[in-house]
């Protein structure tokens, strides 16, 4: 009876006072909870003050453009800095006004206190990927109150003119952007004129605008042959629509054969079944050739 009640008055002396006799390991464990645990990303780089670049927001100057992103900790500081360093490449890309797809892929050198720098390969936007491909992460600090990395990117203003100049010239370079000359003269002549007029229809659909009507110096050759391998008089026609792009120099870009058929069942004419054969062919050639002349 006496242990209970000496065990009891110094259990109240505890709640009221903190017991004399409480291990000191207990009493730092007590102190911790009161003021909370600290942030892991703590030790993630050098510790300083909250710096002014954080709360500066976005700083466009004639020399460079600059700007801010940020990622909730995680306790994984590869993570955690890719996801601010793509915050704040993503703000960047706003400011310039581009479509910045979230598929971005990195490669990161990091040095002294975390600032690294970095090149990013934007994979839907050539835009996006020639102006931001130099920007530079050039330095990260963690909030201990919120828990938060931060990065700040940066670009010089010469750097986007540069990039801008690239951009232009491979623009111009781009196959769909060139003159083109429509060659038909290896088709047999009794449907020479159906497959030339397939073609300038195919063309068309596929953004060409720049057509010359004969051969020239700075003219891209396009070279369309329909060649058939099977003939059922009055029924079908099977074939293939071989398609040949060549340099004004004539060296060969690019070629693509395409099967196709024609095929009636009340009876038709073999011009009709040709015409009815290069529909199929352009049909199935148009989205083909569209992604062809995009690069």
């Amino acid at each position: 009876m006496w242990t209970s009640t000496r065990h009891f008055a110094c259990l109240l002396v505890f709640v009221v006072s903190g017991c004399a006799g409480l291990p000191s390991s207990l009493m730092g464990a007590s102190q911790a909870a009161q003021t909370g645990p600290s942030c892991v990303c703590n030790s993630y780089f050098e510790k300083t003050p909250r710096p002014a670049w954080v709360d500066a927001g976005d700083v466009v100057t004639r020399e460079s453009y600059q700007t801010t992103g940020s990622s909730q900790c995680s306790g994984l500081q590869n993570m955690d800095t890719n996801r601010a360093d793509l915050s704040a490449r993503s703000k960047l890309g706003r400011i310039l006004n581009t479509q910045v797809s979230s598929n971005i892929s990195e490669t990161r050198t990091s040095y002294g206190g975390g600032v690294g720098s970095s090149k990013a390969s934007i994979q839907s936007s050539l835009l996006s990927q020639g102006i931001l491909e130099d920007s530079r992460i050039t330095q990260r600090w963690v909030d201990p109150a919120s828990c938060r990395v931060y990065a700040r990117v940066q670009i010089a203003s010469r750097q986007i003119e540069a990039s801008k100049a690239k951009i232009a010239k491979a623009e111009a370079e781009r196959l769909g952007n060139q003159t083109y000359y429509i060659d038909t003269q290896d088709n047999d002549p009794a449907y020479r004129e159906l497959v030339a007029s397939a073609a300038g229809q195919l063309l068309s659909n596929v953004g060409i605008t720049k057509i010359v009507p004969k051969p020239s110096a700075s003219a891209h050759q396009i070279k369309f042959t329909f060649r058939v391998t099977q003939y059922d008089a009055g029924q079908a026609i099977r074939g293939e629509l071989r398609t040949q792009i060549f340099a004004p120099n004539q060296a060969p870009v690019w070629q693509h054969i395409t099967p196709t058929k024609g095929v009636s069942f009340g009876g038709a004419s073999q011009p009709a079944l040709v015409a009815k054969a290069m529909a199929s062919a352009t049909r199935s050639l148009t989205p083909i050739l569209q992604d062809r002349l995009a690069k």
